[in-house]
């Protein structure tokens, strides 16, 4: 009989309408016989089998973990059926997640919720800044596919993902892993439990410890042409302390402190080419080559002119069309490296309290078996990122001259052809500004500081027939951000953006599952019931901003906004036979509206999604074959989206309620154990829709409008994925026994964001979108496990990843009226080798 765990983590389970598929063949283990092994789960906060879980979702355990090298949630990407994601361009640490073509827009961006729920043994992760810093040491990691809320925890829309720790053993051991690879990888992870103290039930109870340390470090993946260090380095560090203490038998109380460290140089952006500059006369290098260079070389040869023309300017100006020829010379591709004028760094500190008390109360009359539970919980961000968000430097020489950006040169050919090439007060400025803030394209220097608190209570109960869950959940954050960024330099100075974000919610939530005993309980019927109030405040803090041509004033606001959701699901799942169980799933989901501190006074309303969903999950052969289908099908109302945009010589994200969306697909994962010892494993997962809604973009008198709705395309998702692996032992030996485990993934193409529309000297225009080529990683470890030493176990592994050395971009931006158009890359083929020993 099921029943709700008074023990085990769990994981969320509201699902929303869709018709998903639900399973996690794709990581299951090889028991002794040839059977696929049995997977446990906690996502209903029950202990059960995964295949006995009407939920679509994927559930990954330790020695899955290890043999993919998952360390942290960039690592993670390529092998979960029906998720994407992409680290945030010109940030490390942050990342962004996206399941089933639902994603949360720019991961950078700290004014949005994300779209995945995170959560570190059950305490929610507000933001997606600092969410890739490598853990410590992960137990199972179990993601939910669709929409959730009434189990515990903050709304999603797209799922969650929760990663749950383990927990002192209450006795002295040790497990440590040593690695090296190429690029001068360093890494070393060591996990201590000491021996516990007291006896549960006698005194003050019973304390176990337990402590983590982690460190990696690796040298870059791109040189730095420029004499910095190399771009796509790491240097992490990570450490983490738990406690558990059992004063009896009914209570146990759990604290963890993990803190974590980044200090790396940012992944290379390079530059693959430049938008049409309508204000340019199309081209940019043809602008260069064929107007500014004879414009200016007539202009420096008339008599009076100012001499800068041809000391300074007429130089920069080859050193710029020298630029510009590599850039379209090297296309797109991985490059050797690349270069800047400002090497572009991040620094990130994360720290994390969490303490969880869980009392058993036993048989409560017509309660059934209850349980107890607190989450209380703090969490705190800082993160510092600077440099160039592009490979051209346009770092100035001692007598000034530099690879200008063409919108500089721009201005200038203005200056100097009304002033026939003399000097003006208007043009001394202009230098001045350029000695002042340089002639770059990009420049980044943002401070952000996060900090939530939470509280969770739950009663968690069973009866004979009926399973329920009932919760109480508040959390407050407050993000502080302060960027001085400057773009175009020096048109458009630099700017002064501070704002102060904090939010406030309070929800209450249940869910039961009714087994029909007239049914012999083959027959389930789940409900849940979710209701949030939520108030969102900022505090606009623009200063003013100086460039060469005056200055624009301060800007200041406060403004703030309630929210309120009743969301819901509902659930029904009928076992076919012992091995068939079928559902069919429909729920609500929700976000909060808020505001962008990235643009002066950028609200957006909040978004609901209705999912209906129909799935099996199937044992066959012996429980040698599995095979877990499902499809689902979503509509969303007032989608959240982010859009770059260009505007006053910057480029932001800017947040936009999109309209409407209607989508659709289908999921499917397939274990097999043809032999003994050896799974094979195989999902294929398809999305299909873009929108029907989307705001069109008009010029001021509304005569000429791109329409949104058919120009607009699913962002941040392929369409389709594949996921293969093979997990083979596939010798046993007196040295030990031989495991072979590789993975295969592939995705087709996807684009970058729904869509890039400008408005240019009035007229609407519609810049390309950065689309992202389809990639095939294929990754494999080859292990010597269970080595005869004296005491405790030795393992030797030597792996690969991106075995074909595919170079796929990871992602892309369009700079658009800025003229840049970037690609970062997915990392090369790496290699190396570990020992693990434990004790």
């Amino acid at each position: 009989m099921k029943r709700y765990s008074s023990t085990g983590d769990f994981k969320l389970a509201a699902l929303p309408l869709a018709v998903s598929l639900v399973t996690a063949p794709l990581f299951v283990s090889l028991a002794s016989a040839q059977v696929l092994e049995e997977v446990l789960v906690t996502a209903e906060r029950r202990v059960e089998s995964l295949q006995d879980t009407p939920i679509a979702m994927t559930a990954m355990t330790s020695d899955n973990i290890e043999k993919r090298g998952i360390t942290n949630t960039d690592d993670m990407f390529a092998a979960m059926p029906g998720m994407g994601g992409f680290s945030s361009p010109g940030s490390r640490g942050i990342t962004s997640l996206s399941i089933r073509g639902i994603s949360g827009g720019s991961p950078a961006n700290i004014s949005l919720d994300p779209a995945v729920g995170m959560y570190l043994d059950g305490v929610y992760v507000g933001k997606m800044l600092g969410s890739a810093l490598d853990v410590a040491q992960i137990e199972r990691i179990e993601v939910l596919r669709g929409p959730q809320g009434t189990l515990y925890g903050r709304n999603a829309t797209a799922g969650a993902m929760n990663i749950i720790s383990r927990k002192p053993l209450g006795e002295f051991a040790v497990d440590v892993t040593a690695g090296m690879g190429n690029y001068n990888l360093r890494t070393l992870k060591t996990n201590i439990d000491f021996d516990s103290i007291g006896q549960v039930g006698e005194g003050a109870g019973k304390l176990a410890a337990a402590a983590s340390f982690l460190t990696k470090e690796r040298d870059g993946f791109y040189n730095n042409y420029s004499g910095g260090e190399d771009f796509d380095n790491l240097d992490r560090q990570a450490w983490r302390a738990a406690l558990r203490w059992q004063p009896v038998e009914s209570l146990t109380v759990d604290y963890v402190y993990d803190h974590s460290e980044l200090d790396e140089i940012n992944t290379l952006q390079k530059v693959v080419g430049f938008t049409p500059g309508p204000t340019l006369g199309g081209d940019r290098l043809s602008f260069l080559r064929n107007t500014v260079l004879p414009f200016a070389t007539g202009l420096g040869a008339a008599p009076g002119a100012d001499p800068r023309i041809n000391d300074r300017w007429l130089p920069s100006i080859q050193k710029t069309i020298d630029a510009y020829e590599r850039v379209l010379a090297n296309g797109e591709g991985r490059p050797d490296g690349g270069w800047a004028d400002s090497t572009p760094i991040t620094q990130s500190e994360v720290d994390g309290h969490a303490l969880t008390a869980e009392w058993q109360l036993g048989e409560q009359g017509v309660l059934g078996d209850v349980t107890l539970k607190s989450i209380t919980a703090q969490r705190e961000t800082e993160t510092y990122v600077a440099g160039d968000l592009d490979d051209i430097d346009s770092s100035l020489d001692a007598n000034g001259i530099g690879a200008y950006n063409d919108s500089l040169h721009g201005v200038l050919l203005q200056y100097y052809g009304g002033s026939g090439g003399a000097s003006f007060p208007g043009v001394d400025a202009l230098w001045a500004a350029v000695d002042q803030l340089g002639a770059g394209h990009s420049m980044q220097d943002t401070r952000s500081k996060y900090e939530q608190l939470s509280q969770e209570f739950q009663l968690i109960g069973a009866t004979e027939q009926l399973d329920y869950a009932l919760g109480l959940y508040w959390f407050e954050d407050e993000a502080n951000y302060d960027r001085r960024a400057a773009f175009a330099m020096p048109l458009a100075g630099r700017d002064a953006q501070k704002y102060t974000l904090e939010s406030d919610a309070l929800a209450v939530y249940g869910q039961s599952t009714y087994r029909f005993a007239q049914l012999e309980d083959r027959l389930a019927l789940t409900l849940g019931m979710r209701y949030t109030e939520e108030k969102k405040a900022i505090s606009y803090n623009y200063g003013a901003v100086a460039t060469p041509f005056g200055t624009s004033p301060a800007q200041a606001i406060s403004r703030d906004n309630n929210f309120y959701n009743f969301s819901y699901n509902a659930t029904v799942a009928y076992d076919i036979s012992d091995d068939i169980n079928s559902f069919i799933r429909y729920a609500t989901g929700y976000r909060s509206g808020g505001f962008n501190g990235e643009v002066f006074n950028n609200s957006f309303d909040e978004e609901i999604i209705e999912q209906l969903e129909i799935g099996i999950k199937s044992d066959w052969w012996n429980n040698r074959l599995r095979v877990n289908a499902g499809l689902y099908t979503y509509q969303y109302d007032d989608l959240q989206t982010s859009e770059l945009k260009s505007s006053g010589g910057g480029i932001t994200s800017s947040t936009i309620n999109a309209g409407k969306a209607e989508r659709w697909g289908s999921e499917l994962e397939i274990s097999l154990a043809p032999i003994e010892d050896m799974v094979v494993s195989l999902a294929h997962t398809y999305i299909n829709g873009d929108f029907e809604d989307y705001p069109d973009t008009c010029n001021a008198a509304n005569t000429q409008c791109i329409d949104g709705a058919k120009e607009a395309k699913r962002g941040n998702s392929p369409s389709n994925k594949v996921n293969a692996s093979v997990d083979y032992t596939f010798a046993t030996t007196a040295i030990g026994d031989f495991n072979l485990f590789a993975d295969a993934s592939w995705q087709d193409t996807w684009e970058q964001v729904a869509l890039s529309p400008s408005v240019v000297s009035n007229t609407p225009i519609l810049y390309t979108n950065s689309s992202m080529d389809a990639r095939t990683i294929v990754n494999a470890r080859l292990s010597l496990s269970k080595i005869p030493v004296d005491t405790g176990d030795l393992m030797v592994s030597l792996w690969v990843n991106n075995l074909t050395k595919d170079d796929y971009p990871s992602y892309g931006v369009n700079f658009q009226g800025l003229g840049l158009i970037t690609e970062q890359y997915g990392a090369p083929r790496t290699f190396g080798m570990e020992v693990r020993y434990r004790y």
